[in-house]
C-alpha cells in the first residue's frame, strides 16, 4: 500500500499491535529500563498503558507501524516534521549528497555544505545573527551558546524560567526546570551559578499574583523580580552573564509571554551587559507562523539556538551569534576549544538547506500563521463547549497546547485526563503528546501539511474523547 501522507487514520490492531508489543519486548532486553520501562511505570502510576507502537514509515502527515496501522502525526515527531515526514526535496538533497560526500572532518576539513549553510543562516536570522556554531542536538546548541555567553561577559552564570527546557545534557540541564526528576540525581554536576525566576504565565500568575492580573502586570512583576535580583545587594547575582528564554516555551506547556516581555528582558541585557539567548529548537523554522518566533515582537537576542525543523529529520542544530559576541572566542591557539566528531555533518548540512529552501521559496511562515489562526479558532470553540475542562488554548501558530483543568475556577491542572487523552486519540488514529509542568497540557504541533479533511477528524475525536473520558477514563 502506498503511504500518501493525507489518509485518515486506519486502525487494524490493538493499539499497540502484537508487532509492535514484541518489538518492544525485544527493545527492552537491550535497552536502557530508563528508556524502555517508563512504560510500566505509567501504567502503575495512572493506569493507562503507554506502551509504543513501533513505527515502520512515515510520510506527510501519515505514519504506519510495524502492524500496518495508519495514524495522523500532530506532534511532528517532537516537532521536527514541520514539512511532514520525507518530503521530496530534503530525501532528494540526502540522496545526492549521500552519494558524494557522507562525513567530513568539521572544523579540520569541512565539507562544501557546511560553508554553504553557515552562509544561508546569517541571510535568514533577524538583525547581526551572523556567526554560527553548529551542533548535531538541542542541548548542544543551548551548550555553545552559554559557553559563548561565559567567555564574552566573563560570568559563567545565567538566569532561567521556570518550566524551561532547553534539553537534558549536563549543561543544558542546568538550565532546564521542566521536572524535579531530570535534575535531582545531578544536581552536583549542574551549573551552581544558574538561577531560575517565574516565566510570566498569565494564566497561572506567578509571586501569588491575582487570577484577575493582567498579562502586562504578570510580565512587568517579572521584569521587576529580574532587574531587582540583578541590581543587588546580596542577591548571589554577581556571576549572572546571561538570560537563556524560550519565546514561547514548548515542553513547559506551549506559554506565549505577554507582548513586550521579551523587549524588556533585551532591555535588562543591555543595561546590565548580559547576554541575551534566545531558545528557539521547538519555535524556530516556521512552527510559530514566522520564521523564529522572535521575530513576531522584533527582538534579537544576541544568540539564537535553532534545531529540531532545521534538519529536515537529520541531527542538526545551530548556536547563531552576533559577530561580536562569537568574536570572544579567539583566535585558534593549534586545536578549536569547541568541536565535535559530526560537526557540519554533509548530509545533515545538504538536508538542513533543503528545508530553509523549501520554507522561504514555499512562504511556508506566513502559511502556517493563517493555519494555525484557523485552528485555534476551532479549539477555542471546543474550549467554549467544554468550559469545564478546557482552561485555555496556548500557543502560537502550529505550536498549540489544551490547558485541561479539574476546575475551571480553581484552575488546578488536570494532567490525569491528558494522559488519558494522549492515550485516547492514539487508540483513534491521532498521535498528540501531553506538556505542561503538570502535564495538564495537550501538546499540538503537527506537520505543517496535515490536510482539512485530518484536522476535521481529529476534532470529532478530541470532542468524543472530552465527552467521555471525564466519566469512563476508558478508551
Amino acid at each position: 500500500m502506498t503511504l500518501t501522507g493525507e489518509s485518515l487514520p486506519q486502525i487494524k490492531t490493538a493499539i499497540p499491535g502484537p508487532e509492535s508489543e514484541a518489538r518492544v519486548d525485544d527493545l527492552a532486553r537491550s535497552e536502557c529500563p530508563a528508556i524502555t520501562a517508563r512504560r510500566s511505570r505509567r501504567e502503575r502510576e495512572s493506569g493507562v498503558s503507554q506502551d509504543p507502537i513501533v513505527w515502520r514509515r512515515a510520510k506527510g502527515a501519515n505514519i504506519e507501524d510495524v502492524d500496518g496501522n495508519i495514524f495522523v502525526d500532530l506532534t511532528g515527531a517532537f516537532a521536527v516534521a514541520g514539512l511532514g515526514h520525507g518530503h521530496r526535496r530534503i530525501v532528494e538533497a540526502a540522496k545526492r549528497q549521500s552519494e558524494e560526500l557522507i562525513h567530513a572532518m568539521g572544523d579540520v576539513y569541512p565539507g562544501e555544505p557546511k560553508i554553504a549553510l553557515c552562509r544561508r543562516l546569517a541571510e535568514i536570522t533577524p538583525g547581526e545573527l551572523t556567526h554560527s556554531i553548529l551542533g548535531l542536538s538541542g542541548s548542544s546548541a543551548v551548550e555553545a551558546a552559554l559557553k559563548t555567553a561565559a567567555i564574552h561577559t566573563g560570568r559563567s552564570g545565567a538566569i532561567a524560567f521556570w518550566g524551561g527546557y532547553h534539553g537534558l545534557g549536563t549543561g543544558a540541564l542546568g538550565a532546564t526546570a521542566y521536572r524535579e526528576e531530570f535534575r535531582r540525581p545531578f544536581v552536583a554536576q549542574l551549573n551552581p551559578q544558574i538561577q531560575h525566576v517565574p516565566f510570566p504565565d498569565s494564566y497561572r500568575p506567578p509571586f501569588g499574583m491575582s487570577f484577575n492580573a493582567s498579562p502586562a502586570e504578570v510580565s512587568d512583576a517579572v521584569l521587576a523580580h529580574i532587574r531587582e535580583t540583578l541590581s543587588g545587594p546580596a542577591t548571589a547575582a554577581e556571576s549572572v552573564g546571561a538570560i537563556i528564554v524560550e519565546p514561547i516555551q514548548g515542553r513547559g506547556g506551549e506559554v506565549a509571554p505577554p507582548p513586550g516581555f521579551l523587549q524588556g528582558l533585551r532591555e535588562i541585557c543591555d543595561d546590565f551587559e548580559l547576554v541575551l539567548i534566545f531558545d528557539e529548537i521547538y519555535t524556530g523554522f516556521g512552527r510559530t507562523g514566522a520564521m523564529f518566533a522572535c521575530e513576531t515582537e522584533g527582538v534579537t537576542p544576541d544568540i539564537l539556538c535553532v534545531g529540531k525543523a532545521m534538519g529536515g529529520g537529520f541531527p542538526l542544530s545551530a548556536a547563531i551569534g552576533r559577530e561580536e559576541v562569537m568574536a570572544s572566542w579567539g583566535n585558534s591557539s593549534g586545536e578549536a576549544i569547541h568541536t565535535s566528531t559530526f560537526l557540519g555533518n554533509p548530509l545533515g548540512c545538504a538536508m538542513g538547506l533543503a528545508v530553509i529552501d523549501t520554507l522561504v521559496e514555499e512562504g511556508w511562515p506566513a502559511r502556517v500563521a493563517r493555519r494555525g489562526e484557523q485552528i485555534r479558532k476551532r479549539l477555542e470553540v471546543l474550549a467554549r463547549r467544554h468550559s469545564q475542562r478546557i482552561g485555555r488554548i496556548r500557543g502560537r501558530g502550529l505550536m498549540l497546547g489544551i490547558e485541561l483543568v479539574r476546575d475551571p475556577q480553581t484552575r488546578e491542572p488536570d494532567g490525569e485526563l491528558a494522559l488519558a487523552l494522549t492515550d485516547y486519540c492514539r487508540h483513534h488514529g491521532y498521535l498528540v503528546l501531553p506538556s505542561g509542568r503538570h502535564g495538564q497540557v495537550l501538546a499540538l504541533s503537527p506537520p505543517f501539511v496535515v490536510t482539512d479533511a485530518q484536522w476535521q477528524a481529529f476534532f470529532e475525536v478530541l470532542d468524543r474523547g472530552l465527552e467521555k473520558l471525564p466519566h469512563s477514563g476508558a478508551p
